[in-house]
């Protein structure tokens, strides 16, 4: 064959592939050419151990504003700020003249009443035919009547000393001698005499996020540490939570008793809680990088049917490498986009690939 025969033969074998490449692209689905692969893996059980730091708030155990619960004024002021009291202790004494004179009179009265009674009482039980019935039961309604304006107003008088109603701190007294005090009982707008907060223990009081909320439960071991007091580092656990989200803040409030016996520590301090978050319950959680978020929302791919969904999702608990599902739009058996989710849209159609195992 001749040099010029073998290089026509080359040229014309050129062209019957590149048609046959043509014909091939023709024949394949346009979808398939610019279909993009994804990597996918399933959500898993998953134990977090991240450490947990939040700030919170020293308040006393209990503290209490204390009002008069019977008009008078001030006659003795007992007590001051940073006074120790204790429980039952005499704080401030009212004094009532119409008090004190009203008593004498019913008194007065209460005697005369109970003479009357006494009187037709025995008189009745010797010879019922000198008085009826009816007078005995009439002399004693009236004693029994006045007898209780008596006790009525003696308690008035007793209200008239003021007493602690638990050992503590007087953290401020807002009256001083001699000045007017109306009853707390009829005037809501009455003066408060004293604010009395009991400060051994003290309580740290912290509010979590919701997603934390489920960690953070009664009896779980943690860290306080005091920034103004840097020698202090008290080991402890949660005493109470409210076991429920404020709907204003979603934020749930837990407490730690705290000992104060050296009283170093002062009620509306700050304080730093830490917890280690460890917990033998396993929760759904996906690979970090799976987590999409736009304008503060969290969403996911799911692929189903070579195609990917976007579906919102609520998380929870994240460390360096997984992040928790708390809602139940997600479950073990879906595939989800971990790599390539900026090359998917809702519906439109993915190739998986598997993630490797670990």
């Amino acid at each position: 064959m001749k040099p010029s025969n073998t290089y026509v033969m080359i040229v014309l074998l050129l062209l019957l592939s590149g048609c046959e490449s043509k014909e091939s692209e023709k024949n394949t689905p346009k979808e398939q050419i610019n279909t993009p692969t994804v990597l996918v893996d399933t959500a898993k059980p998953y134990v977090f151990n991240t450490p947990l730091s939040v700030s919170g708030i020293v308040k006393p155990d209990q503290k209490v504003m204390i009002f008069a619960m019977s008009n008078g004024y001030l006659k003795e002021n007992r007590v001051d700020i940073g006074d120790a009291v204790k429980e039952g202790q005499i704080l401030g004494v009212l004094d009532n003249p119409e008090l004190s004179s009203e008593k004498l009179k019913l008194q007065a009265q209460l005697k005369g009443k109970a003479a009357v009674y006494k009187r037709l009482k025995s008189i009745y039980k010797r010879t019922p035919e000198l008085t009826s019935v009816i007078d005995v039961e009439v002399a004693q309604a009236e004693f029994e009547s006045l007898q209780a304006q008596v006790d009525a107003v003696t308690t008035q008088i007793a209200f008239l000393t003021i007493r602690a109603p638990f050992s503590g701190i007087i953290t401020g007294r807002f009256v001083d001698k001699g000045a007017v005090i109306q009853s707390s009982l009829i005037d809501p707008n009455a003066q408060a005499l004293y604010e009395l907060q009991d400060v051994q223990p003290v309580r740290v009081s912290v509010e979590v996020s919701e997603s934390d909320a489920a960690f953070l439960t009664k009896g779980l071991n943690g860290t306080v540490v005091f920034p103004e007091l840097p020698n202090l580092k008290v080991q402890t656990a949660i005493s109470r939570t409210t076991v429920g989200l404020n709907p204003a803040s979603r934020t749930m409030e837990i407490q730690l008793d705290i000992p104060n016996s050296q009283m170093k520590i002062l009620s509306g301090m700050y304080a730093k809680v830490m917890f280690e978050r460890s917990s033998p319950q396993r929760f759904l959680a996906l690979p970090n990088e799976a987590i999409g978020n736009l304008k503060g929302e969290a969403y996911v791919y799911v692929v189903k049917q070579d195609k990917a969904y976007k579906v919102k999702v609520k998380t929870g608990v994240r460390d360096d490498k997984y992040t928790q599902i708390i809602d139940g739009n997600i479950t073990q058996e879906m595939s989800v986009v971990i790599q390539g989710k900026e090359l998917c849209a809702d519906g439109t159609p993915v190739k998986m690939q598997l993630a490797k195992q670990k």
